[in-house]
């Protein structure tokens, strides 16, 4: 992402964090955000609507009314209008992403990304909950994926940081390890 979209994108953020905070919807915003950045997601011909120059604000304007307005509170459903308005749609995933880091940020929480080969079980997923709010000393959202390739162990994302304790990762390691040794064998036997 280029620093400007990321600038306009905390700007947004940041005032839409001021405004639900003040009026006490917060939770609301964020989860119709989330979903909103889903359906981005999973409807690329919707992002793609959004994000046409040549259709009218208006007209994107009176699809979010029909398609969201009884749907969504009117302080969501006005920024998605003034993104419009301002034709910032490019930067609305940015927006939103930095909406619910700025959201978790202000309520004391820290989002921790956890990928796995299986579900985590509820004994796994209590000691890890345990020890990540003794190291950052905030309260733990985890947002789990089962990644099935990592064939086990799990890799932990907090903010830019990568934690890899996956069997795969292990697997691979081990491999290098076992490269390095043959080519050194190499060196001093020869034919």
């Amino acid at each position: 992402m280029a620093v400007r979209e990321e600038t306009i994108a905390a700007v947004y953020a940041n005032a839409l964090l001021d405004l639900s905070f003040e009026k006490g919807v917060h939770r609301e915003v964020l989860a119709e955000l989330s979903e909103f950045d889903r359906i981005l997601e999973g409807e690329p011909q919707f992002a793609l609507f959004l994000s046409a120059p040549q259709i009218r604000p208006a007209a994107k304007k009176d699809v979010l009314d029909k398609v969201f307005g009884a749907g969504i509170s009117e302080v969501t459903l006005n920024f998605l209008k003034i993104v419009i308005d301002k034709r910032r749609q490019s930067a609305l995933a940015a927006m939103i992403k930095a909406f619910v880091a700025g959201y978790h940020d202000r309520m004391g929480e820290l989002v921790v990304g956890v990928e796995s080969a299986v579900p985590l079980s509820k004994p796994s997923r209590e000691r890890l909950l345990k020890t990540l709010r003794a190291k950052y000393n905030k309260e733990i959202i985890l947002q789990e994926r089962v990644r099935e390739a990592l064939l086990g162990g799990v890799v932990i994302r907090v903010g830019d940081s990568r934690i890899d304790g996956s069997l795969r990762s292990r697997l691979q390691t081990i491999g290098s390890r076992l490269d390095s040794v043959r080519l050194q064998s190499e060196d001093y036997y020869e034919d």
